[in-house]
């Protein structure tokens, strides 16, 4: 047997139905191997960059492994800026890289490059398959890492000689599927912070992707209900807790609500469960204010006292972790639940008071059209409960994280960490190859469809009907104003899409935004990728982020 079939084997043994790829050194052997193994489909990209994206948004559509292949060389060199967006934000993604012979390597031979080296940064574990005997060995301790403890890539390196050479069948058996471990919080843990949640006054708390991947969604929500305790999300885990449950106060910190600000600002205790916290002034993490108790738990102990001082630390898995704390809360209070209408009436109160803050801008008439009125009329217009939606990096962000409304995990598949731009409409081809019967969505701007545009074309080629958006306000938003002399953009992007194969629309006056959401809808459910191309004015972030930077301008922060 080739080790090139070992390896197709061995992925459709561990359940892998797609491999995003672009053929080459290195993966040539691979992809003709998969050939033959028709339960895993092949997915011929444009550029390695977005299958690594393909594979990204799969993965957090199904919350199992995206597998990617990118050839030697370039290749890999391409595929690094995926990964380490998937590192960044938490995604177990397997790359099978492509790399010269061995005995090639550390010759400077052509499309030669240390690929260990550079992908150590972004990459759970980095290893190389150096005899064809070992390839069951290494695909499987892959598997085991992917599937075990915090998420994140791994990268298998797979010199060309490897992939085609041959072995005895017997060596290359692969009778055990990987699955992963993970751990539940000690119990001297658990029993301090159920006591110390119970006694709270006003106890919040703000769940992290962590608990999606470890599928507690269900004991967060239990959880909640029976502390009578608001619930925040990071962006990454948008949707784990429904948002338009009585207790949902949505996004929290800088990328969050004004009811997000308002109950950090009243908490006396914040459990923070799933998320790694992002140092406030880096980025979009959750600020912590002085004098509030923090009990974080996470998987990785890497993560707890890394940015905030953690009062009470629990290492564990999400699910385990809300469970047994579920448990010792009921053990303590006697099961009882009693729902706090002050509590719920009050969140409602500063949910309204921000959305009437907001409406001008939601239900705008101007022209060009505000990209606020187009998330609205797009939340007014689709089935929430049947549609994914993803955003891009910069002022689609913004414009579509705050008022989307997310009612089910993974309903939005939200990505900040190392803001990679056009990296959604990748993840939305991902997401709709893991979800065929959901509508899924992805809004982008014109710079970023600049980048990944033509990928419009592999969506149609292989049958993937997705929505795509282009908010389109002629130049790369904040950049206008930061660098005025290299901002500038122009096209008409509907007629570049529909010369791919796509659906699609021009639209500029925001009467026309929901019979567009419509039609294009239309086309996606009978098969057809689509685009609208929206003319939207530079509505820049700086009005929003003072208004979040005003929430936490005293003392307490």
């Amino acid at each position: 047997m080739k080790g090139s079939e070992a390896i197709a084997n061995i992925l459709k043994q561990e359940g892998v139905k797609y491999v995003p790829c672009f053929p080459g050194g290195g993966a040539i052997d691979i992809i003709n191997a998969l050939a033959d193994v028709p339960e895993v489909q092949t997915v011929l990209t444009r550029h390695e960059r977005v299958a690594c994206d393909i594979a990204d948004g799969y993965a957090r559509a199904t919350n199992d492994v995206g597998v990617v292949l990118p050839s030697q060389g370039p290749g890999v060199a391409h595929a690094f800026a995926g990964i380490a967006q998937s590192y960044s934000d938490g995604t177990p993604v397997l790359c099978l890289a492509g790399q010269v012979s061995r005995q090639l390597i550390g010759t400077q031979a052509v499309q030669e490059v240390q690929d260990m080296d550079f992908f150590r940064s972004v990459a759970k574990w980095v290893g190389r398959i150096n005899l064809i005997e070992r390839i069951p060995e290494m695909m499987r301790r892959a598997f085991t890492v992917l599937r075990s403890g915090q998420r994140r890539p791994v990268v298998l390196s797979i010199p060309s000689d490897i992939s085609s050479g041959e072995v005895e069948d017997e060596k290359l058996a692969y009778d055990l599927v990987a699955k992963g471990w993970t751990v539940g919080g000690d119990p001297r843990d658990i029993e301090q912070a159920a006591k110390a949640l119970i006694s709270a006054k006003n106890p919040l708390i703000h769940a992290g992707a962590g608990v999606l991947y470890s599928k507690a969604w269900d004991e967060l929500q239990e959880l909640a209900e029976l502390l009578q305790a608001p619930v925040t999300s990071t962006l990454n885990a948008k949707g784990v807790f429904p948002e338009n449950h009585p207790l949902s106060l949505g996004l929290a910190g800088r990328i969050g609500t004004k009811q997000a600000a308002h109950f950090l600002r009243k908490a006396d205790i914040l459990f923070a469960i799933g998320n790694s916290f992002r140092n406030r002034r880096g980025g979009m993490g959750i600020p912590v204010p002085r004098g509030i108790k923090l009990i974080h738990s996470n998987i990785s102990e890497l993560d707890i006292n890394r940015v905030y001082k953690t009062d009470l630390g629990i290492l564990g898995d999400a699910k385990l972790v809300l469970r047994q704390l579920t448990e010792a809360v009921k053990k303590l209070t006697g099961g009882k639940r009693k729902e706090d209408e002050n509590l719920q009436k009050e969140i409602s109160k500063v949910r309204k008071e921000w959305l009437n803050e907001w409406m001008p801008r939601l239900t705008s008439d101007e022209v060009p059209i505000n990209p606020y009125r187009f998330t609205w009329d797009l939340m007014q217009t689709v089935d929430k409960d049947n549609t994914i939606v993803t955003h891009d990096a910069g002022l689609p962000r913004w414009h579509v994280s705050h008022f989307y409304e997310a009612t089910f995990p993974r309903s939005y598949l939200g990505m900040g960490g190392q803001s990679e731009m056009a990296w959604s409409l990748g993840a939305a081809m991902g997401a709709k190859l893991a979800h065929p019967d959901k509508l899924v969505v992805c809004v982008m701007g014109d710079g970023a469809y600049g980048m990944t545009g033509m990928e419009m074309e592999t969506a149609v080629r292989n049958d993937i009907p997705i929505l795509v958006v282009v908010t389109n306000n002629q130049g790369l938003g904040m950049y206008e104003v930061l660098t005025p002399s290299t901002s500038k953009l122009s096209g008409d992007y509907s007629k570049v899409a529909e010369g791919l194969g796509a659906y699609a629309e021009r639209v500029e006056k925001p009467d026309d935004i929901v019979p567009a959401i419509k039609r294009a809808s239309r086309q996606v459910k009978d098969g057809t990728p689509a685009l609208l191309d929206v003319v939207v004015k530079l509505e820049l972030i700086g009005d929003m982020r003072k208004s979040w930077d005003d929430l936490y301008a005293d003392e307490k922060w």
